[in-house]
């Protein structure tokens, strides 16, 4: 039996700039640094999405927490 994969992009904007941290979790199941390597090169959010997406992730929900800082995107990869 085949199930999705979700995985976690986390985009903290630097203050005064519009430069961005981006990180990705994909849970204990985290076998491969491809993914994080590859956001590594990305200031934008936009562009990082856009990589996901041609890794064959979808977006399923994007949040932010309170203060705005960090933006968190919920991406899942069919199986």
């Amino acid at each position: 039996m085949t199930h999705d994969t979700y995985c976690l992009l986390i985009v903290t904007k630097h203050a005064f700039s519009g430069k961005s941290d981006i990180a990705i979790d994909l849970g204990q199941q985290n076998v491969s640094t491809e993914y994080a390597d590859a956001l590594k090169e990305y200031v934008s959010e936009v562009d990082a999405l856009n990589y996901m997406s041609s890794q064959g992730w979808e977006l399923v929900n994007s949040y932010a927490n309170q203060s705005l800082v960090d933006t968190r995107h919920v991406l899942r990869k069919k199986a």
